[in-house]
C-alpha cells in the first residue's frame, strides 16, 4: 500500500486520469488508456524509490500486467497478483530511507 501511496503522492493526477480511463473503458482500456499509462510510468520512473520498486518487483508486476492482458473484462481475477506486487513494493518502501516513506506511512496501518 505504501508504494502506491508514494506513487500517488508523486504522480497523483496521472494515476487518477489513468484510473478513470480504465474504469470508463472496461473492454478496451489497454488500447484507449495506453498514453495515460505511459504518463504514469514516465512520472514514476523519475523517482528513485519508484524505480527501485520497478526493479525489485518487476516479476510480480509483470505477472499482474499479464493477468490484466489475459482478462481485460474480468480484472478482479487479478487480485492475487496485485496483492503479491503490493507486498513486494511494501518491502521495498520499508527498506528505503525514512524521509522518503514517512509521508506515505503516517497514519496507522491495520494488518490484513
Amino acid at each position: 500500500r505504501e508504494a502506491l501511496a508514494v506513487t500517488a503522492q508523486l504522480c497523483g493526477p496521472e494515476l487518477e486520469r489513468y484510473g478513470r480511463c480504465v474504469a470508463a473503458s472496461p473492454g478496451s482500456w489497454h488500447r484507449d488508456c495506453h498514453q495515460l499509462s505511459l504518463s504514469v510510468t514516465e512520472c514514476a520512473s523519475n523517482h528513485p524509490l519508484v524505480r527501485r520498486i520497478r526493479r525489485d518487483c518487476s516479476e510480480s508486476f509483470g505477472a499482474f500486467e499479464r493477468c490484466l492482458r489475459e482478462r481485460p473484462r474480468d480484472t478482479s481475477q487479478c487480485q492475487p497478483q496485485v496483492t503479491k506486487f503490493l507486498q513486494c513494493a511494501q518491502n521495498v518502501t520499508q527498506g528505503a530511507s525514512p524521509d522518503v516513506t514517512s509521508a506515505a506511512t503516517t497514519g496507522a496501518t491495520s494488518p490484513g
